[in-house]
């Protein structure tokens, strides 16, 4: 059994194609949130056809789709792990610095092409950061002064925090800016690479953590498996969201792993993917989000009043 929701200003469950795609699935019962405006089918028949049909509906309409296990709980976790750039903030940092550095369209095509996968993430970081060589250390400052926090961020972190879940910021990113981000979020810490610098500038050289081996797909996965493990829960008990190739080591091996607003590559094989909301959408996974939602009332479902049938979502 699966739990179905869509998140989307532009629905409309009343009429129309949505209406008839969700009552032909006979779910349990369905849940309305206006604040979002969300909808949750809960005890929902695995049927390929009908679920591919409704997943199209919602994209028709510029709406998020995620299956979920039926009840999914947020008791089942115990950490969440996100990646720092275009993830967890809207910009990309090590580009920030290149701007300020006077070489941001190289910087900006490579770090795409480490995005896409397109070759070694390790490899690709080390010449972006020569290319920084002998810049003062202000670049850094420049980067951390237009940071841009992802909208939902915020609550999803409180979110976490109410529900006794640890969070941390696993980034190819650098302890300069990770650190802070991870501060400013609430979070419980952050596991990033680490710029050179001498004299206050940079050397043109990046070091892994704790000067160690740079963190690239691999090395996220592995951060994710000790962090976890430290806590005394196992891979299953941890989500791990981010947008780019490196990230698609840890989104896989999660228990829930989640792109946000991901390349084509991560999108195609992660579990869940938010191509529309912003990250408040991962509240919406879980039961604990919905016990104040409304019940709505569909054929097969009977589960509404009649005071709350018919409600609109836009």
């Amino acid at each position: 059994m699966l739990d179905i929701v869509l998140t989307g200003h532009d629905l409309d469950h009343q009429h129309g194609p949505l209406h008839e795609l969700i009552a032909a699935l006979r779910p349990q019962r369905v849940l309305y949130r206006p604040t979002e405006p969300s909808l949750r089918l809960e005890g929902v028949e695995e049927n390929a056809e009908g679920l591919a049909a409704l997943a199209a509906e919602a994209e028709r309409h510029e709406a998020d789709y995620f299956e979920v296990r039926a009840g999914l709980s947020i008791k089942n976790f115990r950490a969440f792990f996100f990646d720092m750039d275009s993830t967890l903030i809207q910009n990309e940092c090590i580009d920030d610095m290149a701007a300020a550095a006077g070489c941001l369209e190289e910087v900006r095509r490579m770090t795409r092409e480490a995005m896409e996968g397109h070759w070694p993430f390790a490899e690709n970081l080390q010449r972006r950061v020569a290319l920084l060589k002998g810049q003062p250390e202000s670049v850094i400052a420049h980067s951390t002064e237009s940071v841009r926090i992802t909208h939902g961020a915020p609550e999803l972190m409180k979110f976490a925090a109410r529900n006794g879940i640890q969070c941390y910021v696993v980034s190819g990113g650098f302890t300069n800016l990770t650190r802070p981000i991870a501060k400013r979020l609430g979070m419980t810490g952050a596991v990033s690479n680490e710029l050179v610098l001498k004299d206050g500038c940079l050397t043109g050289e990046v070091r892994g953590p704790a000067g160690g081996k740079i963190l690239d797909a691999d090395g996220k996965r592995r951060a994710v498996e000790v962090l976890t493990q430290l806590l005394g829960a196992s891979i299953d008990q941890a989500l791990c969201c981010g947008d780019g190739a490196n990230d698609l080591e840890m989104i896989q091996a999660a228990g829930l792993g989640v792109a946000f607003h991901a390349k084509p590559v991560v999108q195609a094989k992660a579990k869940l993917a938010i191509r529309h909301a912003g990250l408040e959408a991962i509240i919406l996974l879980f039961r604990e989000a919905w016990k104040d939602a409304l019940p709505i009332d569909f054929p097969e479902t009977g589960t509404a009043s009649d005071a709350h049938a018919g409600v609109h979502m836009n």
